[in-house]
């Protein structure tokens, strides 16, 4: 039975060498040399995956040497043909035209944690442990940078495995349009504010609560540099949080437009009046909270807050990207990342909401 289901498989005659493996196992279920040949015949139909599992299989259960090299060569012919199957996807993918243009790559929660992290871990070429580390618990995670045809690869692959993922390139990330919320002119019955436009036009736009379809919120540290004095006595400058912005997104995929509003550069006094007997000793932050718990009120929409997660994980993928304008002056001293990760984050979600 060896010899024929050895001449079938040679002959790349997979339906007959299926059949007589069928009677052979059944005849002699103990025979080491089964096996084999169902991983050559996994092989032959390129079962990669099944073939690699029966062969690694095949060496804890035989201690023959001669039949435990054919089954590593089989195993080494496998994972060759695997990875050259998958180079040539890859090569595929990024041959499109507009393939090379600059793009990035998201991943969301799974519903399998254990499952898609084994997956992960496969498509991605990465050891499963720190697959396990990097998949999120919940929203974004920045997951890599590069040729959008590569990304777009990737996401594929990915989702086939059960891994949710979201990609874009940066141009249409740019193309998103953010307004800037100088104030409030009216909350009701109709909210109108008075906004910059992504080219610096100054204007106001009115529109429905209902209007709004997903609202981002985010707090972005500000950084104080202060002198300190090292081991040996001597002074040294590093930066400190010294406290956080509060970002508000939010969303009208209806006109295809982004507000964004800002404890830091909201103008409060000539904004509408944004908590009841409001005075000029009101605090800043008593005012901004007033203006979230009217737009908490008004509105029926989802809203995201984990963006610190996702920034935490993207800052060291940031110096990768291109320039993204961040429509959002906060007066640092110098540009931050945490800025930057926003804007991707915020846009990431509007361009997902939006697909």
């Amino acid at each position: 039975m060896h010899q024929l289901v050895t001449a079938a498989l040679d002959a790349q005659d997979y339906r007959r060498a299926t059949q007589l493996i069928k009677q052979w196992r059944k005849a002699s279920p103990k025979d080491p040399l089964v096996l084999l040949s169902i991983g050559r015949l996994q092989e032959g139909t390129l079962q990669w995956d099944a073939a690699e599992k029966t062969y690694l299989t095949f060496l804890k259960r035989v201690n023959n040497p001669k039949l435990m090299g054919q089954a590593r060569s089989g195993l080494k012919r496998v994972q060759q043909a695997r990875e050259a199957s998958r180079q040539a996807d890859l090569d595929e993918a990024t041959a499109v035209l507009g393939s090379d243009d600059p793009g990035l790559l998201a991943i969301m929660p799974p519903d399998d944690a254990k499952q898609a992290a084994v997956a992960m871990a496969e498509v991605l070429r990465i050891d499963p442990y720190m697959a396990r580390l990097q998949l999120p618990k919940q929203g974004l995670r920045l997951q890599r940078t590069g040729s959008i045809g590569e990304m777009k690869y990737y996401g594929e692959a990915l989702q086939a495995a059960g891994v949710p993922a979201t990609w874009a390139t940066i141009e249409e990330l740019k193309k998103v349009q953010v307004f800037e919320i100088k104030h409030f002119r009216t909350l009701t019955p109709q909210p109108a504010v008075v906004c910059q436009s992504p080219t610096g036009q100054m204007g106001s736009i009115q529109f429905d609560w209902s209007e709004i379809s997903q609202i981002i919120r985010a707090q972005l540290p500000v950084f104080e540099e202060v002198s300190d004095k090292t081991a040996w006595g001597k002074s040294k400058r590093k930066e400190l949080v010294q406290d956080y912005a509060q970002v508000m997104d939010l969303h009208i995929h209806g006109r295809k437009i982004i507000l964004r509003g800002c404890d830091r550069t909201y103008e409060f006094r000539n904004s509408v009046a944004l908590v009841p007997d409001q005075t000029n000793l009101t605090s800043t932050r008593i005012r901004w909270n007033g203006l979230l718990q009217h737009i908490n009120r008004a509105t029926h929409c989802p809203q995201q807050t984990d963006f610190t997660n996702f920034g935490q994980g993207a800052l060291e993928m940031m110096p990768l990207l291109p320039y993204i304008k961040v429509y959002l002056d906060l007066n640092r001293r110098k540009p931050s990342d945490w800025d930057t990760a926003f804007q991707i984050y915020s846009t990431l979600l509007f361009r997902q909401m939006q697909a």
